[in-house]
C-alpha cells in the first residue's frame, strides 16, 4: 500500500501555466507557420506566364535542361516563322513552339 502525502490529488489535478519561456515558444511555432501560410499563399495566387494576347510560352526541354522562351507582338511572330528553318526550331522543339504559335493564331513556319 502506498501512503500519498497530504494534498497531492488536488496537486496532481490543477492543471499547471505555460511559464514564460514556454509561451515565447509557442508564439515564435504559431509567427513560423503563420510566415509559412502566406509564403504558400503567395506563391499559388501568383501566376507565371502563359501563352495568350499576342504573347507566347514555351519551355523547351534539351540535354542541358529547360528554357523557358516567352515573346510578345514581333518577336513572337519571328520566333513562329523560325520553326522548321535552318538555325531556328525543329524537331520536339519546334512542335512545341508551333503549338503554341496556333494558339493565338500566329502563322507557322516560312512562308
Amino acid at each position: 500500500m502506498l501512503i500519498l502525502p497530504p494534498g497531492h490529488a488536488a496537486k496532481i489535478t490543477s492543471q499547471r501555466g505555460l511559464s514564460t519561456r514556454e509561451k515565447w515558444m509557442v508564439g515564435g511555432v504559431l509567427s513560423a507557420v503563420a510566415v509559412l501560410a502566406a509564403i504558400v499563399v503567395v506563391s499559388i495566387a501568383t501566376a507565371g506566364h502563359s501563352t495568350g494576347n499576342g504573347c507566347i510560352d514555351v519551355n523547351i526541354a534539351s540535354s542541358l535542361g529547360n528554357q523557358e522562351f516567352y515573346r510578345c507582338g514581333e518577336a513572337a511572330r519571328a520566333m513562329c516563322a523560325s520553326v522548321g528553318t535552318p538555325g531556328g526550331f525543329v524537331g520536339a522543339a519546334g512542335q512545341d513552339v508551333a503549338t503554341e504559335c496556333r494558339k493565338i493564331s500566329l502563322p507557322v513556319g516560312p512562308g
